[in-house]
């Protein structure tokens, strides 16, 4: 199945704040749509991956027409992370250094922090995630 990404590229030549594009991979489209922020480019790819996920609860035929993201461009200084908009999403990760997706354990919001570490691009304190919340064990007698 396709699944839909968030790509950072980070160009060095421009100037602030066009020296990073965000990128989203529709795979409904078969192309990367520019989003104008990186909370932008999250709303979106995570919207595409809940449109895929009902398309896969429901059989949809249309799914084994979709197409994953191409091959990175080279010389690009980019990374990008993937939704598996199944039942339970998981995240792939792949960048500039490492063109190969692996897995990501984690969060939505962790490998969006991964990616954009990558690049050097600074998360808003908003974005940031929060440490997981303590569960309180029973003590045994």
């Amino acid at each position: 199945m396709s699944q839909p990404s968030l790509r950072i590229t980070h160009f060095e030549a421009r100037m602030p704040p066009s020296d990073y594009v965000f990128e989203v991979w529709n795979p409904l489209d078969g192309a990367y749509e520019t989003a104008a922020s990186f909370e932008a480019a999250m709303d979106r790819v995570q919207r595409i991956a809940q449109t895929v996920r009902e398309m896969w609860v429901s059989k949809d035929a249309a799914l084994d027409t979709l197409d994953g993201p191409p091959a990175p461009v080279a010389d690009a200084e980019f990374a990008e992370f993937r939704i598996t908009a199944q039942a339970q999403r998981s995240y792939d990760i792949r960048s500039f250094d490492s063109p190969e997706w692996t897995h990501f354990r984690g969060y939505i919001s962790q490998a969006a922090e991964r990616i954009s570490g990558e690049v050097g691009f600074v998360l808003a304190p908003s974005l940031v995630p929060a440490p997981p919340a303590q569960r309180l064990q029973a003590r045994s007698a």
